[in-house]
């Protein structure tokens, strides 16, 4: 049996092949993993407003080995999704996942927006993931997760309104008080707060402005805005009906309107269309003052015109005082209050005083109260409130140096040209543009700066190239408009003298050298010169604009 040994052999390789645990575990190798996503966990809830982790578990039911995992949350519409990601990515990995594994998980950081409603949201998922033998494997599921959010968001609401005597006499002016509430959680603000739907032979406003302005409104507050409303003197009895509307943001930025209906009582007047109870008014039923605004430390004139509104009583003894916002405005030459006899009934009266703004105003509106004292003809006080508002701007002071130019300047050579410029007032200069003209080509000769803040510098610079001799001249324009968008151009000339371009003179060569090694050397001095000056100042401008750049991207 000299064989036996080679039979044994083949045997135990036939054994070794067909043996039940390795054969398994080589399919086990080529058998495709299979994820798929929170089969057992339960729904979790967030609070809006409230940092949180997302944990999406997810299971390998499969023995294959599932590699580079990655895990994509689906959003379609980012403004619905109820999630801020701290990333900025809604992607994250795995490097592996088991065969047959227990339950892993993957995490994304996140905070839920205060503004998300109170409900169940899908979120959609996405796995793409490969095997062990290099085939793509992909799978998607939804999970559900529950917002509660406790927090309202702003909400305007008209809650009542607050009337002398519940009612206005006709020929008569009362304030009515709004009585306004913040139903919501959240704040409000940049709130216009308008009343309308007044007429010439009804109900009419009785103050300079219909709309009052609100810089927030806080969660569960209550605030009265007030208005001044004269009734006509041939107005009938009865409810007259006025518009409230309300428009407003949250903290988001988020853009809300509330309109309401405001209902006044009226006491009309009697058969001769006069009402003698009514209370005597004077009001300011005219003003200017010189423009359509007033400027930062310029003296102006309040021109005021004043009625008496009553038909039948002379008022008497008028005092008139005037205040300002934040005393922006005060008095030249003068108090602030001036004193008038009297008027008679239906008469009317002129009054200026000249005021000066503050210098270091902003670019706003301001308002005067305008507070008035008088008496009837038997001696009954009364008073009132008026309300002026006023614009005021600051004035646009550029500041240009004088341009640098080049000692010399030679047709057909580029040159570069600079100037400074400062904003020196108090005002921001917005829309800056610069930009060179002249008989001459230029290079990069618009600029945008944009804003100019007041005390700022900067500067342009531009690259001009001569084409012919004699005198030249040339203009940098700067165009620009201030906060109320009044537009100003301001120019700058330069004039140059350009001469003749100077030739290089030609080196001196041995006679006996080959002329065609002269030739050959002379052509490339000749270009290098013609390229090397343009790209020298070219260089230059461009390293200092790189440079300004960096300290204005700094500043800001």
């Amino acid at each position: 049996m000299k064989h036996k040994p080679v039979l044994v052999l083949i045997l135990a390789l036939i054994m070794t092949l067909y043996n039940p645990q390795l054969l398994n575990a080589n399919q086990r190798i080529l058998e495709e993993p299979k994820l798929v996503i929170g089969r057992h966990n339960s729904m979790p809830i967030f609070k809006a407003g409230e940092e949180g982790t997302l944990i999406i578990p997810v299971e390998n039911v499969q023995g294959g080995l599932a590699k580079n995992v990655n895990f994509t949350l689906i959003v379609d519409n980012v403004e619905n999704f109820p999630f801020e990601m701290k990333k900025m990515s809604f992607q994250t990995s795995m490097s592996s996942i088991d065969g047959y594994s227990s339950e892993s998980a993957v995490f994304f950081g996140m905070k839920v927006s205060p503004t998300a409603e109170s409900k169940i949201y899908p979120i959609n998922i996405k796995i793409d993931y490969t095997s062990e033998n290099g085939s793509e494997g992909q799978s998607s599921s939804t999970i559900y997760v529950k917002i509660e959010n406790e927090n309202k968001s702003p909400l305007l609401k008209l809650v009542g309104i607050q009337l002398e005597n519940e009612q206005i006499d006709s020929g008569e002016s009362k304030t009515v008080e709004l009585k306004i509430k913040n139903d919501g959680h959240m704040l409000a603000r940049d709130i216009d707060i308008k009343l309308s739907g007044f007429t010439a032979n009804g109900l009419r406003l009785d103050q300079p402005v219909d709309t009052f302005n609100l810089k927030e409104f806080k969660g569960q507050e209550f605030k009265y805005i007030p208005f001044k409303i004269y009734a006509d003197p041939a107005i009938e009895s009865g409810s007259y009906t006025l518009d409230l509307t309300m428009k407003y943001k949250d903290e988001f930025n988020k853009d809300y309107t509330q309109e309401s209906k405001v209902y006044i009582n009226v006491e009309g007047t009697g058969g001769d269309g006069t009402n003698k109870k009514a209370v005597p008014r004077l009001i300011i039923d005219n003003y200017s003052y010189g423009g359509e605004y007033a400027t930062a430390g310029q003296t102006f004139s309040l021109q005021m015109s004043l009625l008496n509104t009553s038909q039948w009583k002379e008022l008497n003894n008028i005092k008139v005082s005037l205040s300002s916002e934040e005393n922006i405005f005060s008095p030249v030459n003068s108090s602030n209050s001036f004193f008038i006899n009297n008027i008679p009934a239906e008469g009317s009266i002129q009054k200026a005083i000249l005021l000066k703004p503050k210098v270091d105003a902003s670019n706003k509106t301001y308002n005067i109260n305008v507070d008035v004292e008088y008496e009837d003809d038997k001696g009954n006080k009364y008073s009132a409130k008026e309300l002026i508002g006023i614009p005021v701007t600051q004035d646009i002071k550029l500041l240009i140096s004088e341009i640098e130019i080049p000692p010399n300047s030679f047709a057909g050579s580029p040159l570069g040209l600079s100037v400074d410029f400062y904003n020196t007032g108090r005002a921001l200069i917005r829309n800056l543009m610069i930009h060179t003209e002249g008989d001459f080509r230029i290079q990069d000769g618009t600029i945008y700066i944009g804003n100019l803040e007041a005390g700022k510098s900067d500067y342009y610079d531009v690259t001009i190239t001569p084409e012919k001799e004699g005198p030249l001249t040339g203009k940098i324009l700067f165009d620009y408009d201030d906060e109320i968008g009044k537009h100003y151009q301001t120019e700058k000339t330069f004039n140059l003298e350009v001469m003749k371009q100077e030739i290089l003179p030609t080196p001196n060569f041995n006679p006996e050298m080959d002329q065609n090694i002269g030739l050959k050397w002379k052509k490339p001095v000749l270009i290098g010169a013609g390229v090397l000056v343009p790209g020298i100042v070219g260089l230059m401008v461009h390293r200092r604009r790189r440079k300004k750049h960096e300290e204005v991207s700094l500043d800001e």
